[in-house]
């Protein structure tokens, strides 16, 4: 399968017009589940409106952890509302770990050991799909990718430019690039991202309004 486009989304875009982003080729998109164990206020309108018009979905949960503890707190929270808003299954597109925040840093442990606690937490209750977002600097320059199991994949973002991390890491699993933050889709704009070869199935139909 060919790289396509995906579009990450949270409570900040109320009022997406889904027809256009179909019609714009957008394949797919990143939902915001929460952060600080709250959900993301659109969180199930969007993954509702991403079942409706057949766009495979992945969610990201956007850390603060600043110890091993915290991440994996933060791994559970995720569990319980994948558990109550997406009867535990797994998001096509995947989990992803948004680790960009300098609260993570504030007790000067590594981030690494956030990141990788989360994901292995979500591991071992059968999630089979997650992943680390983080910026090109930080992937180069703050967290020590060294602590991290190769087989986590990765969601660089880079505006503007070549995908650095991907080129320069040649044995991570470069699976995402967000390449800007500001694609004008009609009159909506938007982070939009390339992801690389995915093979999905399609999220099955459920209205989680009712939830």
């Amino acid at each position: 399968m060919q790289n396509f486009q995906v579009v990450d989304i949270s409570a900040w875009q109320e009022k997406l017009n889904w027809q256009k982003l179909k019609a714009n080729n957008i394949q797919g998109v990143i939902i915001k589940i929460g952060e600080y164990a709250h959900l993301d206020e659109m969180f199930i309108l969007h993954v509702n409106n991403a079942v409706t018009y057949n766009l495979p979905y992945g969610i990201y949960y956007y850390a603060h952890a600043s110890t091993i503890d915290k991440a994996i707190a933060e791994a559970n929270w995720v569990d319980k509302q994948i558990k109550t808003y997406l009867n535990g299954q797994n998001p096509p597109l995947g989990i992803w770990y948004d680790a960009e925040d300098k609260s993570i840093l504030k007790n000067n442990i590594n981030v690494a050991y956030m990141i990788g606690n989360f994901i292995n937490q979500l591991n071992e209750l059968d999630y089979n799909y997650v992943g680390l977002y983080s910026s090109y600097n930080w992937l180069t320059n703050i967290i020590d990718l060294n602590l991290l199991a190769d087989y986590i994949p990765i969601w660089s973002a880079q505006y503007y430019h070549e995908n650095s991390f991907k080129l320069e890491y040649p044995n991570r699993i470069c699976k995402i690039w967000q390449y800007t933050d500001h694609k004008q889709i009609d009159d909506m704009i938007l982070d939009c991202n390339i992801y690389y070869c995915l093979l999905y199935t399609s999220p099955s139909p459920r209205d989680l309004s009712t939830s």
